[in-house]
């Protein structure tokens, strides 16, 4: 949370830079619970595999700490 209570998502290692999740945090502005919300992680995004992690492992990790932060900050 943002010191003027505004709220954000950032993702890395789903892209060439860093990228806000604006899906997820509309999801959240719209009452979404933190699953639901979740599932929206990696809209936008062009995760790629390499040596350390498949795109589809990193999609599916990107979904997991999402809806876990989301869950323990209280925000959905």
């Amino acid at each position: 949370m943002r010191a003027n209570g505004s709220t954000g998502v950032a993702l890395v290692n789903m892209g060439s830079t860093p990228l806000l999740a604006s899906a997820v945090m509309d999801a959240v502005k719209s009452g979404a619970n933190a699953a639901d919300a979740a599932a929206f992680a990696n809209e936008g995004t062009e995760a790629q595999s390499d040596i350390n992690a498949s795109s589809e492992y990193r999609e599916h990790l990107a979904r997991v700490l999402v809806r876990r932060s989301l869950e323990e900050s209280g925000l959905a």
